[in-house]
């Protein structure tokens, strides 16, 4: 009885629209928002982003999570430090912009105090692992998501290499041409609306970047290895020598200045 009040569900946005639509081929004049409204709820329905309540208080949300978390950190490793350099913008059209990551609003309020202590940002409530938080935001926080408009990360998981990230044996996987051009045309396109050539010589720079750095892997004839550029990053003995460093510098300095007067 459940699954068919469930799935009773689905039918009801067609057989609203139909009635709406019906309406307006035999003369009945209804306000055209109260359709775009409806048209609107059909299209969320059908692109699986609206969030279902479920009978143990979650709702669902038809987007991996992990894999956008994932996602979110190879552009943050491997895209935003070149994208900072070159000082560009990019566009809100892009789908790797914050503002397209569903999640984005909720794992930036994720406080991770300790090893075994993750608290909620928005009511403070701790717990031992980040899975008990992810549950507590599906739970408490779901309505701060950004499934109106947003975008899933994890749906760019293909073009941007999550598999060689989270499992490295994967790569010795027989390769799958069909799947290798369906990743390579979504990171084209990625490069493409991301990093418009038109739009000056930074993003074409980094349009040329991306393509290296992330499409020419997606190939089974030997493509270049992805994710090859990553910023170096100092480790803590480079700043202690250059701590160490400026301070002898002025021990010097003003050693030399008191000798002289």
């Amino acid at each position: 009885m459940e699954k068919s009040n469930s799935n009773s569900k689905c039918p009801s946005h067609l057989i609203l629209l139909c009635f709406l639509i019906s309406s307006q081929f035999w003369g009945f004049s209804l306000p055209t928002s109260i359709i775009q409204q409806h048209l609107k709820g059909f299209k969320d329905h059908v692109d699986g982003r609206v969030s279902k309540p479920r009978e143990d208080g979650f709702h669902e949300i038809h987007c991996s999570r992990e894999r956008s978390r994932v996602a979110w950190k190879i552009i943050q490793e491997y895209l935003m430090p070149y994208v900072e350099k070159e000082r560009y913008q990019l566009p809100t059209t892009c789908r790797v912009h914050r503002d397209n990551d569903i999640y984005r609003e909720q794992e930036e309020h994720k406080v991770h105090s300790g090893i075994n202590e993750w608290r909620c940002g928005f009511c403070k409530k701790a717990f031992y692992e980040e899975k008990y938080l992810d549950k507590h935001f599906d739970s408490r926080h779901y309505n701060l998501l950004n499934a109106s408009h947003g975008k899933c990360l994890a749906d760019l998981c293909g073009a941007l290499h999550c598999d060689l990230v989270v499992n490295t044996a994967r790569l010795k996987s027989k390769c799958n041409p069909a799947a290798a051009a369906k990743n390579r045309h979504l990171c084209e396109s990625l490069a493409n609306s991301c990093f418009p050539v038109n739009k000056g010589p930074s993003a074409n720079r980094l349009h040329d970047f991306f393509l290296r750095q992330f499409c020419d892997a997606h190939t089974c004839s030997g493509g270049s290895r992805p994710l090859s550029k990553k910023p170096k990053k100092r480790g803590k003995l480079y700043i202690i020598i250059s701590i160490s460093t400026l301070i002898v510098l002025l021990l010097y300095y003003s050693f030399v200045y008191l000798f002289q007067r």
